[in-house]
């Protein structure tokens, strides 16, 4: 019998199933199950729950099924519900004293998850990762105390006295020889099984299977500093080399081994990449590009890229990547809301790099233009909508969507720390006790003229400029 029994939790989204037909959070769970499964052997036993397939109702059966030394949860706000109910849920369990968050929410956002666990008891540890987890999970696993655990943020006392402490240590990524050879996939089938029934739903708009997750191969986000983590962002939940670039050939090994299980398991196979991130360089592109095996040769990319790095250099690195879609970080239409988005460039510099764009490339577009910037008027939300028609009439049938999305004072942000500031001289509610929607309404009530419904009806008139469609949906480029 396993010595240590650990559960990880993606918790189910609170508006339903997400179009996710990738290999992203499940891919950090699975490496965390690879290290810890050798590193204990059969010492221990992983079980993963992903609520991107199972209800939540499955979630917490799962997790009073048994006794777990262990529940990690990954946490986004879309999960953030869900999360404080399977949280309560595992304290419960009397056999489980140690439970940690971890994801993009945590590791950016952890107070807001720690401060649910002040009402538990005193005898359940309470604490987030603020890193992938492995070196964490390990200690806790291995009763070192929490001050003494790396890469740790934990809840200390309860009520009132609660505190939240930060461990003194740090450590970085294990090295590639203490995760087991390969990804073990094949013990958690359920994530072929979410695969499956995204790609068996009738208004289900993908078709081919994606691999998600490349710019944390290479991600010159992490910085670290005589062995102590001094700059991360919050796709570092999914592991990456430290200092340096994975090798590319790795990469495609990875494409190779996920390709064969989708074949074997879906029977269907790895056809695009997605880059979540704006962390890709030329450079990483080019040694991608080099060392593409032939049967890869006409697999297809598309990614996010900030027109900040809109450069000919850029493009035509993309077009060699077969890229065909690109996802653009515009945020803003006018001087004031780039500025206040410390996006680097001008609204004339804007519109220049997206007729180079038009005139010089094939790719089909995204954008996303954010709505309730600081000092946000009536008129700079017509002037967003003006933007989009513009973007429409110069792009047309190139556009696979251009949306309106309202800002959102995420935790750990610097939008959610002047919004704190403002809460805290103003005596105003505690953001972190807001739901997404409030803490966008006192956001709006605090830093511009217009309401939460003046927002949501440029997001509309910004619809039907450009109804919503997805790139896998639209006919393929020649």
């Amino acid at each position: 019998m396993a010595r240590y029994s650990v559960l990880f939790v993606v918790p189910p989204q609170q508006y339903g199933y997400g179009y996710i037909n990738d290999f992203f959070w499940q891919e950090g769970l699975l490496y965390l199950a690879s290290f810890l499964r050798k590193r204990f052997g059969d010492q221990i036993d992983v079980t993963i729950c992903d609520g991107n397939y199972r209800s939540l109702q499955e979630c917490r059966d799962i997790i009073t099924a048994r006794s777990w030394d262990l529940v990690g949860f990954h946490c986004i706000d879309h999960t953030r519900d869900a999360t404080f109910e399977l949280l309560q849920l595992a304290a419960n369990n009397s056999s489980c004293r140690r439970l940690v968050f971890g994801g993009a929410g945590a590791i950016f956002g952890a107070e807001q998850y720690l401060r649910k666990g002040s009402s538990l008891g005193t005898d359940v540890l309470v604490g987030a990762c603020t890193d992938a987890g492995e070196r964490t999970i390990e200690a806790l696993l291995t009763g070192i105390p929490p001050d003494e655990v790396p890469n740790f943020v934990y809840l200390s006392g309860r009520g009132d006295g609660a505190r939240i402490r930060r461990s003194r240590r740090v450590a970085g990524r294990p090295d590639r020889d203490e995760y087991l050879d390969h990804l073990p996939f094949e013990m958690y089938t359920e994530i072929f099984d979410y695969l499956e029934l995204q790609l068996n739903r009738p208004d289900y708009p993908y078709t081919p299977l994606t691999y998600s997750g490349l710019s944390h191969e290479g991600c010159p986000h992490r910085v670290w500093r005589d062995g102590k983590l001094v700059k991360s962002c919050s796709f570092c939940a999914i592991p990456a080399r430290k200092l340096a670039y994975r090798p590319a050939g790795e990469m495609w090994e990875r494409i190779r081994v996920l390709d064969d299980l989708c074949r074997n398991r879906l029977g269907e196979r790895l056809c695009s990449i997605k880059d979540w991130g704006d962390s890709l360089t030329p450079r990483l592109l080019r040694d991608l590009i080099a060392t593409r095996p032939p049967e890869y040769s006409s697999m297809r990319y598309s990614g996010y890229l900030s027109v900040a790095d809109m450069t000919p250099t850029m493009l035509k690195t993309l077009k060699g990547m077969n890229c065909w879609s690109l996802y653009m970080g515009v945020d803003g239409t006018s001087d004031s809301g780039l500025e206040f988005l410390e996006k680097g460039y001008s609204t004339p510099t804007l519109w220049d790099r997206l007729s180079y764009l038009r005139d010089h490339f094939d790719f089909r577009i995204e954008v996303g233009v954010i709505l309730g910037v600081e000092g946000e008027t009536k008129a700079s939300l017509q002037r967003s909508v003006e933007a989009v028609q513009r973007v429409s009439d110069m792009f047309q049938d190139r556009v696979i969507v251009v949306q309106g999305n309202m800002l959102v004072p995420m935790p750990g942000s610097l939008v959610f720390h002047s919004l704190t500031r403002r809460a805290r001289t103003h005596a105003l509610g505690d953001p972190l006790e807001l739901d997404v929607q409030g803490r966008i309404n006192l956001w709006l009530d605090q830093f511009t003229n217009v309401t939460f419904q003046e927002c949501a009806d440029a997001q509309a008139a910004i619809e039907q400029i450009s109804p919503r469609r997805h790139s896998y949906s639209m006919p393929r480029p020649a």
